[in-house]
Formats: C-alpha cells, sequence, structure tokens
C-alpha cells in the first residue's frame, strides 16, 4: 500500500524528534508513506528513510491563484490520510475528491464538545469544516469510544466506518520509571499534567487544591506544563497562598517518574479528545480525578462535577482512603508491534469498504 498523509507537525523534519522517528517506524508497514507538511516554515523534500518522503507545502501559498496542492502528488497512491479533519482536513478531501483516491480522517479531538467552540471563533470555524468533511470520508480513525459516539450521534455516521485506535502508550517504560525527586516532600501529592491554556483549566485545578489544602496543610501539588497563561497562574497560586504547596516544574520530556511520586492524578481539561495523561497515570498505578472528558470511563477515573468543591470532595475522599487508590487497569495493547498492526488494519479496512 502507498500511503499519503497530510500533517501540521514540522517537527517531521526535525533530526532526532519523536515524531520523526514515529513517521519511520510507520513507514515500514507501507509500500512506501508519503508525507506533505502544510507549515508556514521553509523546509525541503526529503527521503527520512527508505521508503518515508516527506515534502513541505508551505501554507501561505495555499489559496493563492494558480495554486495546486495535488500537482506534485506521487502517482498510484492508494489512499490519502489527514491528522486532523479541520484545516489540514478540507485540503485532504479536496486532493481526494479531483484525484478520485479514498480519504481516511484520524480524529483527535472532542469536536463537538460544547466546550470546544466556547468562546473560540478559531474552533467554531474547524467545527463548521469538520462537519461538512467527516461524513464525506471513507473512513475515520478515532482515539476514544467518546469521540465516535459524538460522530454517530451528530453526523449520522455508520459505525462500521469508524475505527477506534487509542493512542500508544508505552506501558513497559512507564511500569519501568524510577520516582522523580520531588523538591519538597508531602504526605499526599497532586500531579497535574498540561498546556497552560484555557481548555486545560489549571486554574480550576489550583482552586479545586486551595480548598483541599485547607482542610490538610501537608498535601503538595505538582503541576507539569507551560503555556501562555503561566503569569495568570502563578499569580492565582500567590492569591491563594499557596506557595508551599504548589511545585511548578515546567514543561518535562519525561513525566513517567512524577506519576511514579504522586498519589493522584487530577485533570480539569475542558474537553479531550483522548486524555495520554489519564493512561500513562493508570498504567503506573494511581487513580485519576476528572470531569466526563476523553476517556475517564475506559481508564476508571473518578469522574467529578467541574467544581471546586466536588473536586475537593473526591481528592479528600482519596487522601482518607474511602475511594480505592489501587484498583486495576487492563491497558489495551498487549505491545507496539499489536498496535502498529490495529494500525495498518485501519487503513486497510478503508480499502475494502469504500464509501458509495
Amino acid at each position: 500500500m502507498k500511503l499519503l498523509m497530510l500533517s501540521k507537525d514540522a517537527k517531521i523534519f526535525e533530526e532526532g524528534s519523536a515524531v520523526r522517528a514515529r513517521m519511520i517506524e510507520y513507514g515500514k508497514l507501507f509500500d512506501h508513506l508519503y508525507i506533505y507538511v502544510l507549515s508556514s516554515g521553509k523546509y525541503n523534500k526529503e527521503k527520512i528513510s527508505e521508503n518515508v518522503t516527506v515534502s513541505h507545502v508551505g501554507i501561505l501559498n495555499i489559496g493563492f491563484p494558480g495554486f495546486n496542492i495535488e500537482k506534485n502528488i506521487p502517482e498510484d497512491i492508494d489512499l490519502i490520510t489527514t491528522q486532523d479533519p479541520f484545516e489540514v482536513g478540507y485540503f485532504a478531501y479536496k486532493v481526494s475528491k479531483k484525484l478520485n483516491i479514498p480519504l481516511q480522517f484520524q480524529v483527535h479531538t472532542d469536536v463537538f464538545s460544547k466546550y470546544f467552540t466556547k468562546n473560540n471563533f478559531k474552533n467554531i470555524i474547524r467545527q463548521k469544516i469538520a462537519k461538512t468533511r467527516l461524513s464525506k470520508a471513507d473512513c475515520i480513525r478515532v482515539v476514544s469510544k467518546r469521540i465516535k459516539d459524538s460522530l454517530i450521534k451528530e453526523l449520522n455516521i455508520a459505525g462500521e466506518k469508524i475505527s477506534t485506535l487509542p493512542i500508544f502508550v508505552d506501558a513497559q517504560k512507564i511500569k519501568n520509571a524510577q520516582p522523580a525527586l520531588i523538591p519538597k516532600q508531602y504526605d499526599f501529592t497532586i500531579l497535574w499534567v498540561g498546556r497552560f491554556e484555557k481548555e486545560k483549566n489549571c486554574a480550576l485545578a489550583i482552586k479545586a487544591f486551595s480548598k483541599f489544602a485547607k482542610k490538610y496543610p501537608n498535601v503538595g501539588l505538582v503541576i507539569i506544563g507551560d503555556g501562555s497563561e503561566r503569569k495568570v497562574l502563578e499569580s492565582r497560586i500567590k492569591n491563594h497562598e499557596l506557595g508551599n504547596n504548589v511545585i511548578m516544574e515546567g514543561w518535562q520530556d519525561d513525566i513517567y517518574g512524577y506519576y511514579k511520586s504522586a498519589d493522584v492524578l487530577l485533570v480539569t481539561s475542558w474537553y479531550e479528545g483522548y486524555g495520554m495523561n489519564m493512561v500513562e497515570a493508570r498504567i503506573a498505578g494511581i487513580p485519576v480525578v476528572a470531569p466526563d472528558v476523553g476517556v475517564v470511563e475506559e481508564v476508571g477515573a473518578y469522574i467529578t462535577d467541574r467544581t471546586p468543591q466536588e473536586i475537593a470532595r473526591a481528592l479528600v475522599q482519596l487522601h482518607e482512603r474511602r475511594l480505592s487508590m489501587c484498583d486495576k487497569y487492563q491497558y489495551p495493547y498487549e505491545n507496539k508491534e499489536q498496535y502498529l498492526q490495529l494500525y495498518k488494519q485501519s487503513f486497510e479496512r478503508c480499502l475494502r469498504n469504500p464509501k458509495k
């Protein structure tokens, strides 16, 4: 099979990057994997492995008179896949339709969550694009049952057209990780991981923790991440007088040790398509407290309302051992080879069942 992938991730061009290594690994599953990266950077066409070729498509050129994204598409492409149903998906559909090549959309975001478009004009436009494109795909790969159910409900897409394939996590590496050395020691440690952006809602975690810390002064909140709201969050920590209880570690390339050092993972996102940190935490053997987002049901998280009071209540119950701290979780893949074979099958299924 010859596969054409459209992506926005320019890190594919970076030598030694994780995404580049992943693409090389994916390439081994196909006769050839061609990747078109739509971005504003300046990159060249590059063969990054024996059967993986990456080409840059200048995003600023798209839409100009005379520009033709499909003019340099290699011959004999069997399938086009796109890593989102939004901007990249728009152009993937254009190429698919013009060249009559089957199209697969990959959906990693809960695009029909009411919080996805809340106060976000860009996401309102993205949702409209997704609505017009997803129903026209030959097949769709989603990363969670939540997304599959939403596509069936919102767009009336047939369930057999959708493959559910959770994101791969290196479970063995998590299990083998050594606990991270946290500067301050607490008798109960909560971990929060994510980007400091509005959709991740770290402010709610800080407010809920402040209520929890009033009851138990020797508890700690370790925050892993960075982003545009960093100064706002630092100000909230100061206003709640939590300087001795909160540690902001910045972004970390390897966070597995932090799961091993924590007692619970707290998630406060407005929406999640998946929620890899929830899966990682459960593999590491700690419970998860979260609102009803992403894979909360699949991982057996303790689901709370999005209020500081209810989140703090759940944390108190865990601290007092009134909720189980070590219930079992069954990770869906035995190993990476199994995941890769299922990944390949999601494309083969698309060719076997083209849309009518």
